[in-house]
């Protein structure tokens, strides 16, 4: 190798170097900067990734990707929205919530009708509730305690609920929770 072929190989080693280092420090200048802007505008979730890092997401088709943190855009943006997570089984659960919740809704829209739950007024509205011997229909009248499933204007269709979604109700929300802790 003649002198002139060493030095253009150190040189494109060294701009190669040059070049991973200047990608670094400006993720790390992202980092602070949005570090700088959560501490001063108040609260806001902190990301766990760092440029390189592996995370799942799911996808439209109700699947996971897996896929590697840029810290651009893309990934800020699914972060915002909660479509990002450490692994592929917290992705694969809030895929199947979702699809649940969805279907759900549909289903207590379409009993509910054009019934909407008015708290000002004392009439029952019913919802799902889960004590240790499993899910159950409740009901409330003045106090909207925000449920994950929403209120039925009748007894029956919540009871009706509970058979329809229960077993999934049971295995994504209570038993997920539960998984995702262990």
């Amino acid at each position: 190798m003649t002198k002139l072929d060493t030095l253009k190989k150190q040189t494109a080693d060294l701009e190669a170097k040059l070049k991973q280092q200047v990608e670094e420090a400006a993720a790390k200048l992202e980092e602070m900067k949005a570090e700088i802007d959560r501490l001063e505008n108040g609260w806001e979730m902190k990301c766990p990734f760092k440029k390189g890092d592996v995370y799942f997401t799911t996808n439209f088709g109700g699947g996971t990707l897996k896929t590697v943190w840029e810290f651009d855009s893309v990934d800020k943006h699914k972060f915002s929205q909660g479509d990002i997570f450490e692994t592929e089984q917290a992705a694969e659960l809030e895929s199947k919530r979702r699809n649940l919740l969805t279907r759900f809704r549909a289903f207590r829209d379409e009993c509910n009708g054009d019934w909407k739950a008015d708290w000002s007024d004392y009439d029952k509205k019913w919802s799902i509730s889960k004590d240790k011997d499993g899910l159950f229909d409740t009901w409330t009248m003045g106090i909207n305690t925000f449920v994950t499933f929403g209120y039925f204007k009748n007894k029956k269709d919540a009871q009706r609920a509970i058979e329809l979604f229960g077993g999934e109700i049971k295995e994504l929300f209570v038993e997920g929770d539960a998984n995702e802790n262990n």
